[in-house]
């Protein structure tokens, strides 16, 4: 197995994507936090979020109009934003790690544009990687084979050499398909022992 790159996900890999605690962290009673969850979160609106051809500006009309009764807490959860993803304490030192034995460490993410900016430049694993996409610049997102295939055309590396992690299997599915070695995420201990196997680590 010759890798060369190691290819990163970053909700729930790198970062926790915490949207249930952060609601709950505003003060929203539980049945709130399910509704919004599954009415917000969980929607194809964020998908097209990811994708580049929704605006989180457009968030919260479009959802107060569909659900009125949960106009303030919409507003708020929008409003608050910022605190809806932390880093792993574990993310920089790995990737850092990873970097220090030469192998080449990229992002690639299904995230949204204005998200991006906001949270972004607070990531300190960032400082160690070789670059990174992000779907919703780019208006394609995983597990489309062309968002994999611009890794190699952008950084010039060898998918065939190159290792993806990512937390979700239909993503892993999709870099396989294009010929990437990949690790399905399922916690850092894992991640960290079949990091090892490879030595990677």
């Amino acid at each position: 197995m010759n890798i060369k790159n190691v290819v990163f996900d970053v909700g729930d890999v790198l970062v926790s994507f915490r949207y249930r605690d952060y609601m709950k962290d505003l003060g929203f009673r539980e049945d709130v936090v399910d509704f919004l969850s599954e009415n917000m979160v969980l929607t194809e609106f964020w998908h097209e979020l990811d994708l580049g051809t929704r605006t989180e500006k457009e968030a919260p009309m479009f959802f107060t109009e569909k659900y009125p009764q949960y106009k303030e807490e919409i507003s708020s959860f929008w409003k608050n934003i910022d605190d809806i993803v932390w880093e792993y304490d574990y993310a920089a030192p790995l990737i850092k790690s990873i970097k220090d034995r030469g192998y080449g460490v990229y992002i690639l993410s299904n995230y949204p544009e204005e998200l991006s900016k906001l949270h972004w430049k607070r990531f300190k694993f960032l400082g160690y990687t070789d670059g990174h996409i992000i779907s919703a610049f780019e208006k394609i997102t995983k597990p489309d084979a062309a968002i994999y295939r611009l890794l190699e055309s952008r950084f010039g590396i060898e998918l065939s050499e190159s290792l993806f992690i990512d937390d979700r299997m239909v993503n892993i599915d999709g870099a396989r398909a294009v010929g990437m070695q990949a690790i399905l995420f399922e916690g850092y201990e894992k991640l960290k022992n079949e990091l090892v196997k490879l030595n990677i680590l």
